[in-house]
């Protein structure tokens, strides 16, 4: 039988210079410490300057990561300090300014969400942490995601798209039983800082002998020779403008909805989603899908499309591949052409519901990795609709709100910071 073998006892014996040396480099980690987030809160009090500007703000912040709750007082006190540096008095509970910052992690270490909301629009402005080694400088150019709300109505919307004509804007909205055209004079003298308010809107029935299945999804889309097209299940309908007078005209239809601007796609009108089949095509089988979005490269285009069975799948030259990282996407996607990074991002929405929220989130995808370049822009509600605006460098997105219900449309543009 093997023995055990231990250690033979050793003497202890004091040594006072190990004593004081040990207690020496203890009170020295203290300020080294609290010292790894004066860059993080300096780089994130000069972004939200930039997005609030001067003044007095309220200042909420959140933890939701793995720091100590005894160091959140030091990061507020750290934050308020450069803020006000930057000229933002963040201690008016008055201030219609609110910065709400919350303390969160990924995998590659902290990251500190700052979102900046001024009445109905809400920017975003982040920074990564490491919170294990002292940092110097900021966290380098990210892309922030601004929102602003068009719309609220109690009615459901199932679309929306701004046309931006010389001198005026048009917002259409589409229902399941009419479409809402919205006028806006954009030279208009309006008070410092307003946005010119919407005309009353001209509304267009829609007719259809068919009836709608329960979860009812809808697409407007630019037209070549007139203003829009609008789609909804067993619906086409053709929005035109002679000489100021606006039209619309609707009837049953079973022709595909454009999704990219080369492809069309037959939609189930007993589901929510797309058959899988498009026209042309690309010559493969395709799984029923949620969404697509066409996502440009530096040479040609690739197709994007988000599957009913949570994959997404990227078509490039006549072959599929699928993306990782992409598990924890919802089933509405759009691009957006910022000119930040690549040029062109994804904006895909969460999977929260009206009660919970949702978020917003914006990715790039070199090769078949996508790579969040945006923060989660948490949405009070759920996200039921996002499309790629007309201009291509923005996008509308419908948020459905509970107790009471009520439906929101909101244009997001990604920024370079």
């Amino acid at each position: 039988m093997r023995r055990a073998r231990y250690n033979p006892p050793q003497r202890m014996s004091f040594r006072p210079w190990l004593f004081f040396a040990a207690a020496a480099l203890l009170v020295a980690a203290v300020p080294v410490r609290a010292a790894t987030f004066d860059a993080p809160t300096a780089d994130l009090a000069r972004q939200v300057a930039a997005l609030a500007g001067p003044g007095p703000a309220r200042l909420v912040i959140l933890n939701n990561s793995t720091l100590p709750t005894a160091q959140i007082p030091a990061i507020r006190q750290a934050l308020e300090r450069d803020l006000r540096s930057q000229g933002v008095l963040a201690g008016s509970a008055e201030s219609a300014t609110l910065i709400r910052v919350t303390l969160s992690q990924n995998l590659r270490g902290g990251l500190w969400v700052a979102e900046v909301r001024e009445g109905t629009e809400v920017r975003v402005a982040m920074v990564q942490v490491n919170l294990d080694a002292p940092l110097s400088g900021g966290a380098g150019p990210m892309l922030t995601l601004r929102r602003t709300m068009l719309l609220t109505e109690a009615d459901p919307i199932v679309d929306a798209a701004v046309f931006t004509l010389p001198g005026q804007q048009r917002l259409v909205v589409l229902e399941p039983e009419r479409i809402l055209i919205f006028d806006r004079n954009t030279t208009a003298l309006t008070a410092p800082g307003a946005s010119p308010a919407w005309t009353e809107p001209q509304s267009f029935p829609i007719e259809h002998t068919r009836a709608y299945p329960r979860d009812l999804r809808g697409r407007i889309v630019a037209a070549q020779d007139h203003l829009f097209d609008a789609y909804l299940p067993g619906v086409a309908c053709s929005g035109t403008s002679a000489g100021g007078q606006l039209a619309v005209t609707c009837g049953d239809s079973d022709d595909p909805w454009p999704v990219t601007s080369t492809q069309r796609a037959f939609y189930n009108a007993m589901r929510d989603n797309f058959t899988g089949v498009l026209a042309p095509g690309f010559g493969m089988q395709l799984a029923p899908f949620y969404s697509a979005a066409e996502l440009p490269h530096a040479v040609g285009s690739a197709t994007l499309l988000n599957e009913v069975n949570g994959r997404v799948l990227l078509i490039e030259n006549s072959a599929a591949k699928l993306v990782s990282g992409a598990s924890d996407w919802g089933s509405d996607l759009a691009v957006v052409r910022s000119g930040c990074g690549a040029g062109a991002q994804v904006l895909v929405s969460g999977s929260g519901s009206a009660t919970t929220g949702d978020t917003l989130r914006a990715f790039e995808i070199p090769g078949r990795d996508a790579i969040p370049v945006s923060p989660a822009l948490p949405v009070s509600g759920a996200i039921t609709s996002l499309s790629s605006g007309p201009d291509g460098a923005s996008a509308t997105m419908i948020v459905r709100r509970d107790a009471p219900t009520t439906y929101e449309v909101w244009n997001v543009a990604a920024l370079c910071n």
